[in-house]
């Protein structure tokens, strides 16, 4: 009976026996046959023992000089050893009456892409498309390509035809699922949510199902969004970008409580995430609680003192109380230490406010060429003029606001009562 070495070599590195694998492999190059030869090759490649894959492919090149599909085997391995140079040389002498060509195709095209030459990554793929126009591996390269970089709109078309083919998975890549993320990205979520939808929820990652979430989310699907968020975190709670959105429908649906016992379950698993700081103090603003949004906004610039949302919201509450001093001192803190145009506009209402006319005239003066095409702004600044008794300037700020904001029928008024 003939031995098969390169089977007990198999054999040895399932069972960790090292130095038995490489007797047993040493044999297998000597007296196994060509095809057990080969298929030892393509073992060791997919376990990762590339060294090894490659002395076998290279004693079968040496007998076989004639099959390209061992150079293309050998350019992979090259690949992903990081030796480009010797992958492209394998490459190179596979002609193309080969049959081994298009697969050669396919591995140039990742070399390029991984090297960043993303056109003449495509022209491979597009050659290697008219050479076999209906070859599904060849379509679904082209596909994963465009979806890879962003071009779905491209990617969209090969994937259908992969559909249409009768192809649902490839790889371990769910096509359906692919064409729901395309769609999205390029604002067709009807689409997306149909394709989406197709997937059995078994069967569903937990990105496919957040995917999803957010599509209900952007279309008003709320109630459906918020069952599917809450499904993701009962498998995973430190899927920590649901919490935010999660929140947020259930703003939308007008249960604030709701929402703030999102955002403090959010921060519980993510202690340094400021976006929930923000939300958190937002909904304790809008249930009464002051000082816990004031907690929550200073939490937030105790871990990023950059953060300008938790800065700017901090003053807002301050200014909402008439806490002049506090607003100031914390803006006039920041301000040394951040670029930010709102200081100058925050400023502006301090001082205002305090009855500071000479600092505020001059931060007015500064934040009005960088906000004319805020309305908020510009509301601010008519009511500056208009305590300051300049009624063309007040007029001038009013034209202003209503080219940004023409349904304004109180302003409309506002400005003929002063025009007349």
């Amino acid at each position: 009976m003939e031995v098969n070495y390169a089977q007990e070599m198999l054999d040895a590195l399932s069972q960790g026996q090292m130095d038995a694998a490489q007797s047993a492999f040493a044999k297998s190059l000597r007296q196994d046959s060509d095809e057990l030869i080969y298929s030892l090759a393509e073992e060791l490649y997919a376990l990762g023992f590339l060294n090894q894959s490659r002395r076998a492919y290279k004693k079968l090149l040496a007998k076989y000089p004639d099959e390209d599909d061992i150079r293309t085997a050998l350019a992979d391995i090259a690949i992903e050893d990081g030796e480009v140079d010797e992958a492209q040389n394998y490459l190179a002498q596979i002609k193309p009456d080969s049959p081994a060509y298009l697969q050669a195709l396919l591995v140039k095209a990742d070399i390029y892409q991984a090297e960043g030459l993303t056109e003449s990554a495509e022209y491979s793929l597009l050659q290697a498309e008219d050479l076999a126009p209906e070859e599904i591996i060849i379509q679904f390269a082209l596909a994963e390509f465009y979806y890879a970089n962003l071009a779905y709109q491209k990617a969209i078309p090969r994937y259908r035809k992969l559909l249409l083919q009768g192809e649902r998975e490839i790889s371990r890549v769910d096509i359906v699922a692919r064409l729901g993320v395309a769609y999205a990205a390029v604002g067709n979520y009807d689409n997306a949510i149909g394709y989406l939808e197709q997937i059995k929820p078994q069967q569903m990652t937990l990105d496919t199902q957040f995917q999803l979430a957010v599509l209900y989310q952007e279309t008003n699907r709320e109630e459906e969004a918020i069952k599917l968020f809450n499904a993701i975190l009962d498998s995973d709670p430190k899927y920590t970008s649901i919490y935010p959105l999660l929140g947020q429908s259930y703003e939308r649906l007008q249960q604030p409580e709701e929402a703030f016992r999102v955002y403090q379950a959010g921060l519980i698993q993510d202690e340094t995430n400021t976006k929930l700081y923000h939300l958190a103090g937002h909904a304790a603003e809008k249930s009464g609680d002051d000082t816990a949004a004031e907690a929550y906004y200073q939490k937030a610039l105790s871990i990023d003192e950059s953060d300008t949302t938790a800065l700017f919201m901090l003053a807002d509450l301050y200014l909402q109380h008439n806490q002049y001093a506090q607003a100031l001192s914390l803006l006039e803190k920041e301000n040394k230490e951040i670029e930010d145009e709102r200081f100058n506009w925050y400023l502006a209402r301090i001082y205002q406010a305090i009855g500071d006319d000479g600092k505020a005239k001059q931060y007015w003066q500064e934040a009005t060429p960088l906000f004319q095409e805020n309305s908020d702004f510009m509301l601010d600044l008519i009511n500056w003029y208009h305590e300051q008794g300049q009624p063309e300037a007040e007029i001038e700020a009013l034209q202003r606001y209503l080219f940004l904001v023409p349904d304004d029928l109180d302003m409309q008024m506002r400005l003929e009562d002063l025009a007349y």
